[in-house]
């Protein structure tokens, strides 16, 4: 079995001095989750059961098939937030990383273009791109009220473009909750497919449901493997305590760096097919602890991209941080002999990229222990369904821990409602008048502004 391993070294006092975790105060904490752990088996919140449960599994296979039938040319997903940051992350891991430029790469899939934005010159670019092939595209909108604007939006474009062309009923496919919600009643009125949300599993946690699992199977992907990941890593979080249970190690030294001011977590992938995991990690840890005041910044870099342009800050800066890093590499392309007459290129030749990569990896932690820059290590012997399913488990599970550890609920968003009242107001929604007159008088206040 592919693994994942874990090294934690570098974020402990020993290593980072001062700007590391106390072996104490890391223990004491440990308890705290293993003792919070054992009172939450007997009452598990909903993503916790997935992995068991496979909800909705033979419906999605079944859809899958059908839709396979249909030689679908482009697959369009409308959905934003952990609507789409799930399927996002596991198309960037495990499909080719040209996928959508040329066929010889999809291997008779469709091309895909998830949705998260509404900036009109991409949207019109879309649609400008689908039009030609509106017969042979997909719609999968996913929004569990239904009421998100921007997905609703897109929806009502891309209803009205895919009406044009025959048999669009059945090339319309709705993810959303299972009783309530718009989607619901469009559903029932336009006969369209629908998928489902389970029960108190909310958007960023959704990724092992028909959100992030139908996209993947529509792509030929082993939803199976990916869901027995995460059993895997469930399995793993109840066999193990303490310093051998990845998620309440993980959890404690996060919980502590916020603790000790290093808030700002930095998620640093050395691995493109993990740019993905790095945004969906953004989310899950800034939506759902970024409450009461409280609450670590998650951001993100890439290396060794980021090197040249952020590991400046990271080893020089203030010691606000904690950088975690993800590498894996697997691919073997040689680095030939070359330029024969240049002495100071010839240490690379005869190479290959994946020891260099590997070595720029390794250079990082050692540069930010050297700076004491605390930096905890994940190493994927492979990235694989198997692998991310484990990955999405883990970091939900982290995130949950750290949620009790903050005293904070990890599963509401307060902070985001506001936003989505002003926005409707705005547009005119009926029975926020009121709400509409306020946000103008907000408006209306004198700006200080300068042009250009």
């Amino acid at each position: 079995m592919k693994t994942i391993t874990m090294d934690i070294t570098n974020a402990l006092a020993d290593a980072v001095d001062v700007n590391g975790i106390d072996a104490a105060e890391f223990t004491k904490t440990l308890s705290t989750i293993s003792d919070y752990y054992a009172k939450l088996l007997a009452k598990p919140f909903a993503f916790m059961t997935l992995p068991s449960t496979k909800f909705q599994f033979d419906e999605m296979q079944a859809l899958a098939d059908k839709v396979a039938a249909m030689d679908i040319k482009n697959l369009v997903i409308l959905g934003i937030g952990g609507s789409s940051l799930g399927t996002q992350t596991i198309f960037d891991a495990l499909l080719h990383p040209l996928h959508n430029l040329e066929e010889r790469f999809r291997d008779g899939r469709p091309r895909y273009f998830i949705l998260d934005n509404i900036d009109p010159h991409k949207m019109a670019a879309i649609v400008e791109t689908i039009i030609p092939d509106i017969d042979r595209t997909l719609l999968v909108v996913i929004s569990k009220s239904g009421e998100t604007p921007e997905t609703i939006s897109q929806f009502m474009l891309f209803n009205e473009l895919m009406r044009k062309s025959a048999g669009y009923q059945q090339r319309i496919v709705l993810i959303t909750d299972k009783e309530k919600g718009l989607l619901n009643k469009i559903a029932v009125r336009e006969s369209y497919p629908v998928l489902n949300l389970p029960e108190g599993v909310g958007g960023r946690f959704s990724v092992l449901t028909p959100v992030g699992l139908f996209p993947a199977a529509l792509m030929g992907l082993d939803i199976k493997k990916l869901s027995a990941g995460a059993a895997g890593m469930a399995a793993h979080t109840v066999r193990y305590d303490g310093e051998e249970n990845m998620a309440f190690v993980l959890a404690a030294i996060l919980y502590l760096m916020d603790k000790k001011g290093k808030n700002i977590h930095v998620a640093m992938p050395y691995c493109e097919r993990l740019a993905g995991f790095a945004d969906w990690f953004r989310q899950l840890e800034g939506e759902s602890l970024g409450k009461k005041g409280l609450g670590p910044t998650p951001t993100k870099s890439m290396g060794v991209t980021d090197q040249h342009s952020q590991l400046q800050l990271y080893v020089d800066g203030p010691k606000d941080k904690c950088i975690i890093l993800f590498y894996s590499a697997t691919q073997e392309v040689p680095i030939p002999a070359s330029f024969d007459y240049l002495e100071d290129v010839q240490y690379l030749a005869n190479k290959d990229m994946k020891s260099l990569f590997h070595a720029e990896f390794q250079g990082t932690r050692l540069s930010l222990t050297q700076a004491q820059t605390p930096n905890i290590s994940l190493v994927l012997d492979e990235v694989s369904d198997y692998n991310m399913g484990a990955l999405f488990y883990l970091f939900e599970m982290v995130i949950t821990l750290m949620g009790h550890l903050l005293g904070i609920n990890a599963f509401d968003q307060p902070g985001v409602e506001q936003g989505k009242i002003y926005t409707k107001a705005m547009m005119g929604k009926k029975g926020l008048e009121k709400e509409k007159e306020h946000t103008e008088t907000l408006l209306l206040r004198r700006a200080k502004t300068i042009v250009f």
